[in-house]
């Protein structure tokens, strides 16, 4: 019974450690980024659907510049630029998220668009802003 004590701390270390840096030794990547798009539900006055979208940081660390690939992406009303905007020239269908600016752990950055159907977004790139800590 000794023993199984002494193995409870080397078995939490080894969880956390998996946690932190991922199961397959890597860090914080695209699949670390949500993207979840809801049709809310209301119109705009000439009937295209109005749909929330939510970027999520499930990284335990900041991160930046999280880009996403748009899906085609439109809309017929403006869209918070600061929270999400084309990237990298007309027509190419990367968008930045937040103006690059950082997005903590667990937090979100939230916009909304009306077209007649939803788009899928999916990350394409991000990077960690670890300020010198392990992620």
């Amino acid at each position: 019974m000794a023993t199984s004590h002494k193995l409870q701390p080397v078995l939490a270390v080894m969880f956390f450690t998996i946690f932190v840096i991922g199961a397959n030794g890597e860090r914080c990547n695209t699949s670390s980024i949500a993207v979840d798009t809801v049709n809310t539900g209301a119109t705009v006055p000439w009937g295209d659907t109005i749909f929330s979208v939510e970027v999520k940081n499930r990284c335990p660390c900041a991160v930046r510049n999280v880009r996403l690939d748009g899906g085609g992406f439109a809309t017929t009303v403006d869209v918070d630029q600061a929270a999400f905007r084309a990237d990298g020239g007309g027509g190419s269908g990367v968008y930045l998220v937040n103006g690059g600016e950082p997005i903590a752990s667990m937090a979100a950055v939230s916009f909304q668009y009306a077209w007649d159907h939803f788009f899928q977004m999916t990350p394409r790139s991000l990077e960690v802003d670890d300020d010198g800590q392990l992620c």
